[in-house]
This record gives structure tokens, sequence and C-alpha cells, in this order.
């Protein structure tokens, strides 16, 4: 139907091979302008920073040792999961003191959470006219074979500028298609760390945090933390980092 309107629209017996030459040189600067926005996007420095503050509460939560903490020893687990032995916090001060980070770090994700839903409505608002885009290309190469067709016994010339440009236009839809799956990764990246921020720093984590808050409190008092106290506790601590892995890797 495009194709149909923009070879309705044409005076063939004002064809120039300038007109020719120019046949949907804009729809290609404006697909050329929107990967420069989308490649702009996915360099946000809000994705640099949430995927720092993710990282570190990751560091965090992958060197707490639960037992440990609570006098119980090392083991279960997290003690299993323990990638770095010489930066455990395994006693009641570090474990404050990592308390105290991540309190911060959940308050810093959440503050982030509406530039990231920004940035996901952008990306999205690119990827769609980019698909716009693509729809009219495809439609000015299929006028631009007609064209070419159509005046090659009167105006050789300019049928062979509308053949060349119909040969541009269609790789260039075909960039489109093959962006795709790259246009389709980045707006996940975003949606991820949604995902990460939405259902587990903001669900999981201030019940943990809260959680080890009273386990600290009843140290400094000299209360003794039983094993199966200290065990579940890890159990969740456990079930917040699977759930933190499986968010940032969908």
């Amino acid at each position: 139907m495009q194709a149909g309107a923009l070879i309705a629209a044409f005076v063939v017996d004002k064809a120039t091979e300038r007109k020719a030459i120019l046949w949907g040189q804009d729809l290609q600067k404006a697909y050329s302008d929107l990967v420069t926005q989308a490649l702009a996007l996915s360099r946000s420095p809000v994705l640099r920073k949430v995927q720092g503050y993710l990282t570190r509460t990751m560091d965090i939560l992958g060197s707490i040792d639960l037992l440990a903490a609570c006098g119980h020893g090392s083991g279960g687990v997290v003690g299993r999961m323990l990638q770095r032995v010489n930066a455990r916090i395994d006693t009641p001060g570090e474990l404050a003191i990592a308390q105290a980070e991540l309190e911060k770090l959940v308050a810093l994700m959440a503050a982030a959470l509406r530039d990231l839903l920004d940035l996901k409505d952008q990306l999205l608002g690119v990827a769609e006219r980019t698909d716009a885009v693509g729809a009219q290309l495809e439609a000015a190469a299929i006028a631009a074979l007609f064209l070419s067709q159509r005046l090659r016994s009167e105006k050789v010339a300019v049928a062979q500028r509308f053949a060349e440009r119909a040969m541009s236009l269609i790789q260039t839809v075909a960039l489109i298609r093959e962006g795709g799956a790259t246009g389709n990764l980045q707006l996940e990246q975003p949606i991820r760390m949604v995902g990460a921020i939405q259902n587990v720093a903001l669900v999981m984590l201030p019940g943990f945090i809260g959680n080890i808050a009273s386990f600290a409190a009843l140290s400094a008092t000299k209360t003794a933390i039983t094993p199966t106290e200290a065990g579940e506790l890890a159990y969740q601590l456990g079930h917040i980092i699977e759930k933190l892995k499986s968010t940032k890797q969908q």
C-alpha cells in the first residue's frame, strides 16, 4: 500500500537522475539517526550505575558467612557458595558494616528505578520508530524497483539510478532486520535490572537486612543465636543470591 502511494505520487514525466539518486535518502538518514540514538541510550550512565549497585550487592551477599558470624563455624549453603575465602564477612562487626552498606545500596537502587523505567521507554520508542522506518524503506525499495522497470525504455540513466537506489534501500532494510536482535538485547538490559530491583532488592533484601540487624542486636546483648536460627537466615541469604543471579540472567 505504501509503495503504491509512492508510485502514484511520482510524476514520471519529471523524473530526473537527481530525484532518483535522492529517492529514500531521507529514510536512510532517519534510520542512521535512530541507530545513533539507540547506541547513546545503551551507554546511559544509569545502566553502569545500577550494574555497579547490583554487582556490589552480590559481592557483599556472596561473602557473608552467617554461621561463622553467629558463632557456629563455617559451612552450610552459603559456606559452599563462597568464592573468596579471604574476603569473608564472618564476624558480628563485619556483618554490621555489611548491613549498613546493603541498606545504602537498596536506597540507591530504589532511587534509580524511575530512571531505568524512563530509559526502557526511550529504548522502546526508538525500536518502534525503527520498525516504522523499516516499513517505509521497504516500500521505497519496491517503488524504486517498479520505477526502474517503468523508465528503462524512456530514461535509461534515470532507470539505472532507481535500480541502484532500490538495492541500497533493500540493504538498509536487511540491516534493520538483522539489528532487531541487538535492539531486543538493548531493551532487555534495563528490563532485567528493573526486575532485579523490584523483585529482589525492594522485596527480599529489606527483610533479610532487618533479620541480620536483629541478630546483631542479640549479639550485642550476649544473647546466643541458635544454629537453627543462623541456618534459617543462611538459607534466606542463599535464596536471595540465587534470585539475583537468575534475574540478571533472564
